[in-house]
């Protein structure tokens, strides 16, 4: 397989969750790595700013061959325009700024198997029919994904699309962090529905073969684990951690009208919330076979790290940063 070879990366989202693991990947294999993030890291190379002011981070792209686009809103928490601010019209800045300083030979965008939606029953591929819902973060993603290629189709810049599935593992705040903090107040309520995992080590791996791989370039590819598992296996995993027998799940419909009321009331007191209906129908999904043959076939990609083996890695992280 043909392969190019980067010196320098930056990174939107930086010292994000993912972010930080791409950087750590990139410097491992000898390229220089720098980016932006809302809080700076100077010692890494990492400048403060916001997918908005370009005017912070203009310079530190400079040079650079390859832009990896983390950052993002994946919250649910928010309304469709603060969204859409965030992961459409900041795209398009970063897209613009990749163009502008010459350099760039690949611009990686990561969007979300959310773009995929919550309703399908079968395997999950690339082909999937994408239609918007009046869901901010999924509607987002989608049109996210069209303006990226347009830019690809356009001859303007090189793209590849990554559609991560649920993304866990040491230190992933809304799959592990979270869940534990919540359980331990006994506060944590999830739908019925299905799960599908991929470790933060299997991506980055994902990640970097779709980068250097010449057939990742103007092709979308979901990166997800080998196994698809319902919420209460996943969740049960950490319940077990605490030492409870399981996770609480509700049905789904007392879950949405809990979280309709919930919301509701938070609005009101001029507060948000991640407990709302769209999280719950995201969590409600019948199915959650995403299927990663495209990367597989196309850049060799095959995920290393079993739900097992991953959970045992998350419990050991847990118990050193005192969450256990």
């Amino acid at each position: 397989m043909a392969q190019t070879q980067y010196k320098k990366v930056f990174i939107t989202g930086a010292n994000g969750f993912i972010g930080r693991k791409l950087a750590e990947k990139f410097r491992s294999v000898g390229t220089n790595v720098c980016g932006m993030d809302m809080i700076s890291d100077i010692e890494n190379n990492i400048v403060q700013g916001d997918l908005s002011t370009p005017e912070k981070w203009r310079d530190t792209l400079k040079d650079c061959d390859l832009v990896i686009h983390t950052a993002a809103v994946v919250s649910n928490a928010l309304n469709y325009d603060q969204t859409w601010q965030v992961n459409v019209a900041g795209s398009k800045i970063v897209l613009d700024e990749a163009i502008a300083c010459g350099s760039v030979k690949r611009f990686i965008h990561l969007s979300s198997v959310a773009a995929s939606g919550f309703e399908a029953t079968t395997t999950i591929d690339e082909t999937i029919p994408l239609k918007t819902q009046n869901h901010p973060y999924r509607d987002t993603k989608i049109t996210s994904e069209h303006l990226v290629m347009n830019y690809q189709s356009s001859g303007l810049i090189d793209c590849t699309i990554i559609r991560p599935s649920d993304v866990y593992g040491p230190g992933s705040r809304p799959w592990v962090v979270t869940p534990i903090e919540e359980m331990k107040r006994n506060k944590f309520l999830v739908p019925q529905g299905m799960f599908g995992p991929i470790y933060i080590d299997d991506l980055v791996d994902g990640i970097h073969l779709a980068a250097r791989q010449t057939a990742g370039a103007g092709q979308i590819f979901i990166l997800s684990g080998d196994e698809e598992v319902s919420n209460h296996e996943y969740f049960g995993h950490l319940a077990k951690m605490l030492g409870k027998s399981k996770a609480p799940i509700l049905p789904n419909r007392l879950l949405a009208t809990f979280a309709s009321v919930n919301e509701f009331i938070m609005n009101a007191l001029g507060k948000t919330t991640e407990i709302n209906p769209n999280t719950i129908k995201m969590l409600s999904r019948p199915c959650a076979d995403y299927s990663h043959k495209k990367a597989t076939d196309l850049l060799g990609y095959k995920p290393q790290v079993p739900l097992k083996e991953g959970m045992e890695k998350c419990q050991q992280w847990l118990k050193n940063n005192n969450y256990l």
